[in-house]
């Protein structure tokens, strides 16, 4: 329910992955509990998405939100952050075009973290001040060893990162990617006005 409760919408697998990362343990109960819930009317299936869940009631959030995802992509951290953070968005009344936006966007800069992070959780925090949608995204870097990184398919064009980065750009109003080297840490920030 508590993952419910923070927005997030996905398939089993998702629940489960996002499980485990919070309590370190595997449950194959997942499905099953889901479907329970579905029965109590207290999740239902995606309208869009028939093979997701999703709360059943509407969600209240606090004008800012901070938590930790896991730094493997096997673990769903990218789907998380961008239910999740859709859900708050959608409570702040935020426009359907623009909810798009920051939502492309905000799953560029997950990749990368995801890509780029030593796998350890990542921080994601964000907010709503005075019309204006803020993110951070906070990730412990990895080694970089480029020609293991090549192989393991890490760069697999010249543009690729320049694309992301172009799309961020486009879509954000103001972003920033600070990388600290003696903490080996990337924090990008961006804003975007939605009101």
């Amino acid at each position: 329910m508590d993952l419910g409760r923070r927005g997030c919408q996905g398939t089993p697998r998702d629940f489960a992955a996002w499980v485990h990362f919070e309590t370190g343990v595997e449950d194959p109960s997942v499905p099953a509990v889901l479907d329970n819930l579905v029965s109590a009317g207290k999740f239902k299936h995606h309208p869009g998405f028939d093979h997701e869940y999703i709360l059943a009631s509407p969600i209240e959030f606090q004008t800012s939100v901070r938590y930790k995802v896991s730094g493997e992509l096997k673990q769903s951290p990218i789907q998380m952050v961008r239910s999740c953070m859709e859900a708050f968005l959608r409570s702040q009344g935020t426009a359907d075009e623009t909810l798009m936006d920051i939502s492309i966007a905000t799953t560029e800069a997950m990749e990368n973290a995801v890509k780029y992070s030593d796998h350890s959780p990542i921080e994601v925090s964000y907010s709503v001040e005075n019309g204006v949608f803020h993110i951070m995204i906070k990730n412990r870097l990895s080694e970089v060893r480029l020609e293991k990184d090549i192989e393991a398919g890490k760069y697999t064009s010249t543009t690729t990162l320049m694309r992301g980065m172009m799309v961020m750009v486009k879509l954000f109003d103001e972003m920033d990617i600070e990388i600290l080297e003696e903490e080996k840490l990337a924090v990008f920030q961006a804003h975007k006005r939605i009101k």
